[in-house]
């Protein structure tokens, strides 16, 4: 058994590179996505070619990090490549942002699709379903608080109800024929095609690609970096791209485009297993991903607080990041100010949908200047050992950043989702502030 410099065991393979990329990822937006997709596009082939082409997208990301992360296999991730590559400010406004938008913001996110998630099966009022949310993430950081063996529980139940709901989707997509608009279904005729659809949609989309880039991270502990990483991020990638057009093409089966404009965020997964079969099995499809779901936010309060911890090592966030709990070991101030945060973002925001919008216009940027890490890297360090070159390069890290920052840009054209992205670009500029006074030490 190898063993890394961090004392971390290589005992992670190719498969289990994948099925990080993989699990990372799927958690609530194939689930709960699909409304909004909908809505923004006018036909089924442009939804087909929207989710293809948009993982694409993050398959060309990939290639980029892949060659970051084999080239940079101990380092831990984008907060590294940007420092490695930009330097230090750009990677400390990573940092800021990811704790204030990004991680906050998906954990908040998920909390509050998994509270809303079960309102109708607990009978909930509005009320209701906000302290739920609240209650999750209180939950979940007295959990980390504790220790990480809950965390592993967690997630070991949580991907297994991931499988059992997605098996159910397929197994009820062949299982029952074609449907036809119901007598519910919108009278009125489908949206034409406008550039703000497709924002709006691609918009729901990254969000249900989100977490692709997590594998660096793991770095450390993969028996072959150079080899696995790589290997992990594109197959990864390639199999969620499958997946997801496979379970759209499920959804549209069974649920009528028409008809699917008009559903609640949670209900066409469920109308599909109970189209198939029965009322009473689509209840227990929102307990299985409500559990998928809680298991997707567990690591937002199980790694990244260890990654704060880090900023704060490196002098880029306070040094009470670093308290450690005796007793536990956890890093438990990291963990609870990102959960009192998080609690804010839900009280502050208005449901699941403004919560993912705020989430993705950050990350998108960080994502963007991350992939452009590559070009900055070739030119300045040559002759650095390249295990995996990125596939296409240049052109493929190109493509990604011009759709990546031309879907950010066309947000602030869109009146739906301006406000979010004006929010993330305020978190953005009051963390270029907070910067000043390292910059002061740091000279000093």
């Amino acid at each position: 058994m190898h063993s890394s410099e961090h004392g971390l065991k290589r005992s992670l393979g190719p498969f289990s590179a994948i099925s990080i990329t993989v699990g990372a990822v799927i958690g609530s937006g194939i689930f709960f996505k699909a409304l909004d997709v909908a809505q923004g596009l006018p036909t089924s082939a442009w939804i087909y070619a929207t989710w293809a082409v948009l993982g694409l997208v993050c398959l060309f990301g990939a290639f980029a990090y892949a060659e970051l992360g084999a080239m940079l296999p101990e380092a831990g991730g984008m907060y590294a490549f940007l420092r490695e590559s930009w330097g230090r400010f750009p990677a400390f406004l990573y940092g800021w942002t990811f704790f204030f938008a990004i991680n906050s913001g998906t954990l908040a996110a998920l909390a509050a699709i998994f509270a809303e998630n079960l309102a109708d099966f607990l009978g909930l009022s509005a009320a209701q379903e906000t302290a739920l949310a609240i209650a999750m993430i209180v939950a979940l950081a007295v959990a980390n608080h504790l220790g990480v063996r809950f965390g592993a529980l967690l997630q070991n139940l949580s991907t297994s109800a991931k499988l059992l709901a997605l098996a159910a989707i397929v197994v009820a997509g062949f299982a029952v024929d074609g449907g036809a608009p119901s007598a519910v279904a919108s009278t009125t005729a489908a949206p034409e095609f406008s550039l703000a659809g497709l924002v709006s949609a691609a918009v729901a989309i990254f969000w249900a690609y989100e977490g692709w880039y997590q594998l660096p991270y793991n770095a450390a502990e993969l028996e072959n970096p150079a080899r696995d990483l790589p290997r992990g991020l594109i197959w990864g990638v390639a199999i969620l791209i499958v997946v997801y057009v496979l379970v759209n093409a499920i959804y549209l089966r069974v649920v009528p485009l028409e008809e699917m404009r008009t559903l609640g965020r949670a209900e066409v997964p469920q109308q599909v297993i109970a189209r198939s079969f029965g009322a009473s099995w689509s209840s227990w499809l929102a307990v299985l991903i409500s559990i998928s779901v809680l298991g997707a936010a567990n690591p937002n309060l199980l790694s990244s607080p260890r990654g704060f911890y880090a900023m704060a090592r490196d002098g880029l966030m306070p040094r009470v990041m670093m308290h450690v709990d005796r007793r536990f070991a956890t890093p438990t101030v990291a963990i609870w100010s990102q959960a009192l945060w998080s609690i804010g973002l839900i009280l502050f925001f208005e449901g699941f949908k403004e919560l993912t919008d705020y989430v993705v216009f950050a990350s998108l940027l960080f994502y963007a200047l991350t992939v452009a890490a590559v070009y900055v890297l070739r030119v300045r360090a040559p002759r650095a050992e390249r295990p995996y070159r990125c596939w296409g390069y240049p052109f493929t890290p190109a493509l990604f950043i011009a759709v990546t920052l031309f879907v950010d840009v066309q947000t602030f054209f869109d009146p739906t989702l301006r406000r979010q992205a004006l929010y993330g670009l305020g978190i953005i500029g009051v963390g270029a502030l907070a910067y000043l006074p390292l910059l002061r030490r740091s000279r000093a």
